[in-house]
């Protein structure tokens, strides 16, 4: 199940990326927020994935993963609701206990590499 969330936020990071615009020079401070939690979000989840190799489930961790991912919907909210639900599902996810079926997830449209490197484009000033 690890794989399809992973791409899952990996469709969610790069839909949410795209409506902010490219050069720092356009952006308001609201887009780079709602562009650090994005990163947040997704950065504390792939830390969380890497830390379940080795350890158990730790609830405290999934209740932070899904207050980051809740944020992010909030503050995507602007820039398309639709979006911001989906977003607000992955928090759901989590809060949950990350118990959903594969078959949900993908109904759900939730479901981590290529976003790490177009989160860090959107972030990174343009030269």
């Amino acid at each position: 199940m690890e794989a399809t969330l992973l791409i899952s936020a990996l469709s969610l990071v790069l839909q949410a990326v795209a409506m902010i615009p490219r050069e720092p020079r356009n952006r308001t401070r609201e887009d780079e927020e709602a562009l650090t939690a994005l990163s947040d979000a997704y950065h504390s989840t792939h830390q969380y994935y890497e830390f379940l190799r080795d350890h158990p489930r730790d609830t405290s961790r999934e209740v932070d993963v899904a207050f980051k991912w809740e944020r992010v919907g909030i503050l995507f909210r602007k820039y398309d609701v639709t979006l911001a639900e989906r977003l607000n599902a992955k928090s759901r996810y989590w809060h949950d206990g990350a118990t959903w079926s594969d078959k949900i997830i993908r109904e759900a449209g939730i479901g981590l590499e290529d976003i790490r490197r177009e989160v860090i484009l959107r972030i990174k000033p343009v030269a």
